[in-house]
């Protein structure tokens, strides 16, 4: 492999073939020689090769699901000595016809102790697109890439947040611009004589320009979404509003907030229930759970339909799927995996599979290396995706 030449081959072949190997291989690979070095230094800061790559790690995974955890050891493993507990768990479920047996990898990431200590507030924002990690903690905004072991943390806004309230994050693609891009949106608090008013606030960040700027926001909050239900799909970011009983929508396109309201029924008794956003097979979906102090009762899983870049008139819900788990001890749903499978926490702590079509388990596979207290987790694309900004 070391006497390799890349002269002898078309640079279009060599791409081609680079575009296929996992980002951790592909880092490995640099240590062949210093040609290999600097000949794959030079395509992870080609956009164009970036760009192809994500494409074909996301081809590789339709056969597969990867959800990152971010978690701590179970109180009697934790170290007290050690001040960053916070530890990154990858699960990679492979996708098959077996009813017997559970194929998956899990593995954590050794990130920097800087790092981990940075992002050392458990109830922080966080999003995920394309491999890069935003994590927000009152005025400050972590980028990483767990990956490449890339991050940084971004200049402070152009909004004074000392007198401001962060209220959401999101983190997303604008695939028409080409760029990734934060939005921000808090609110302040003021008198008009004795009655207490809130102004909202919102600001974007472009990682092209590696700049902030406020934009408008017509919705007023007096509270924060719910921490944990937030996600990201085709181009629109969304956060759960537990005490509004609604979801607000921002499209990354043009840069419009909206409200959705939630299915009628579903307004009764929403604070006695788990809530979860997640993406189902390219739509938002909205999983309900009725649940006593330990278990789960039901689970319903509602699918947003026809919903132009989130604006509130052309939002409808359907019911999908209602799953009664109470035999099995499941305690709430944590993902929704692409070959209609819902990863879940059993009342015990373990981690197993359900399938949403045949509501059976596969065969009560337990799923090792997860056994920790989870503080947020979401479906992940290992990339080569830069936290830097600039332009193209």
């Amino acid at each position: 492999m070391a006497g390799i030449c890349f002269g002898d081959l078309p640079e279009e072949v060599v791409m081609e073939l680079f575009s296929w190997v996992a980002p951790e291989s592909l880092m490995r690979l640099k240590c062949v020689n210093k040609s290999w070095y600097a000949h794959i230094n030079s395509l992870m800061k080609d956009r164009a090769f970036v760009s192809k790559h994500l494409d074909n790690m996301k081809k590789m995974m339709l056969s597969s699901t990867c959800i990152l955890f971010c978690c701590v050891p179970p109180f009697r493993h934790r170290n007290p000595d050690s001040p960053g507990q916070k530890q990154f768990k990858s699960l990679t479920v492979f996708h098959d016809d077996s009813d017997n047996h559970i194929n998956y990898v899990c593995e954590v990431f050794n990130l920097p102790a800087s790092l981990l200590r940075a992002m050392n507030s458990a109830h922080a924002f966080k999003s995920h697109c394309n491999g890069i990690i935003c994590v927000a903690h009152l005025q400050e905004i972590i980028l990483l890439n767990p990956t490449t072991k890339e991050w940084r943390t971004l200049s402070r806004s152009c909004l004074d947040y000392d007198d401001l309230t962060a209220m959401g994050v999101g983190f997303g693609y604008d695939s028409r611009a080409n760029d990734y891009k934060i939005i921000r949106f808090g609110h302040t608090k003021f008198l008009l004589g004795r009655i207490q008013h809130f102004k909202t606030r919102a600001e974007i960040y472009s990682m092209r320009s590696d700049s902030w700027r406020e934009i408008g926001i017509h919705l007023v909050f007096d509270s924060s979404p719910h921490l944990g239900n937030e996600v990201f799909c085709k181009g629109v970011f969304y956060w759960f509003m537990r005490t509004h009983n609604v979801i607000i929508s921002f499209n990354m396109f043009d840069e419009v907030f909206h409200s959705i309201p939630l299915p009628d029924n579903l307004h009764a008794a929403l604070y006695d229930h788990f809530i979860s956003l997640a993406v189902w097979n390219e739509s938002v979906a909205f999983l309900y759970s009725e649940r006593s102090v330990t278990s789960a009762y039901s689970i319903e899983v509602w699918v947003m339909d026809d919903c132009s870049g989130g604006a509130k008139d052309s939002c409808t819900w359907t019911k999908k799927v209602t799953i009664r788990p109470d035999l099995v001890g499941v305690a709430y749903p944590l993902a929704i995996l692409k070959n209609d499978e819902l990863l879940v926490k059993t009342a015990n702590g373990k981690v197993i599979l359900y399938n949403l079509h045949s509501q059976m388990l596969r065969n009560s596979n337990i799923i090792e290396g997860l056994n920790s207290v989870l503080f947020w987790y979401f479906s992940y694309v290992k990339s080569l995706v830069s936290v830097q900004g600039g332009s193209p």
